[in-house]
């Protein structure tokens, strides 16, 4: 059964990495279930799974539908990326000034690089917020540091995250490309102060957006206090 619960677990994750799963729009677990061939009982594992890590949000005797975050969660989220990305990204500039190009900014201006010289019009969901993680996680992982490194993968920062970026006007690929170019930028400056900065400018551009969308938000959450 475990097996089972796995393999619809990874599938609904999927759906969501690759921006199948919508904002606003309600899934049942027998289509789910019919899609897999399989029984009711391992979705409904998986499905409560993903609840727990606030990635979905199940509607009693409805279904389930994309988890909106909360104000607490965003802001959980903005204060990650603000102190724990924004010190990497200034210890990366320490280290560049000091000794240049390290792997972890080797790997930093190949996903600019990559991000860059895509057609950000035709780039597939899943292709581009993969890299868009994979910058994040980079980050993190420069501390060398494992608390940290599994406090991010714990879904406690931004990456992994793919679904925030669904919801309708939220933030721009090319802004995002932008964001990520000025954070290497000033990693590659050599100045920490100016690094820092740079990923406190990114974070910032998402609580901005979050709270553009706040009214929209706030009005699904409350449609769904009222389904309850």
């Amino acid at each position: 059964m475990n097996l089972l619960k796995d393999e619809a677990y990874v599938y609904i994750n999927e759906l969501i990495n690759e921006g199948k799963i919508k904002y606003g729009e309600i899934y049942f677990i027998n289509n789910i279930a019919a899609e897999l061939n399989m029984s009711r009982t391992p979705v409904r594992e998986a499905i409560h799974k993903l609840s727990d890590e606030n990635r979905i949000d199940i509607l009693p005797s409805r279904g389930f539908r994309m988890h909106y975050l909360t104000e607490d969660e965003i802001l959980q989220l903005y204060h990650f990326s603000s102190a724990i990305e924004g010190y990497c990204a200034a210890r990366l500039a320490e280290t560049y000034k000091s000794q240049g190009n390290s792997s972890y900014v080797v790997q930093l201006k190949a996903l600019v690089e990559k991000m860059r010289s895509s057609d950000l019009e035709q780039i597939s969901f899943k292709e581009f917020y993969f890299l868009d993680n994979e910058f994040h996680r980079v980050l993190i992982s420069s501390l060398e540091d494992n608390y940290l490194i599994n406090l991010n993968d714990s879904k406690k920062g931004f990456p992994d995250r793919p679904e925030i970026h669904l919801i309708e006007n939220f933030i721009s690929k090319l802004d995002i490309l932008q964001a990520h170019q000025r954070i290497l930028d000033a990693i590659c400056s050599g100045d920490p102060a100016e690094a820092f900065l740079a990923m406190l400018s990114h974070a910032d551009i998402l609580l901005r957006c979050y709270k553009s969308n706040k009214n929209t938000i706030v009005s699904i959450t409350n449609e769904y206090a009222t389904d309850i």
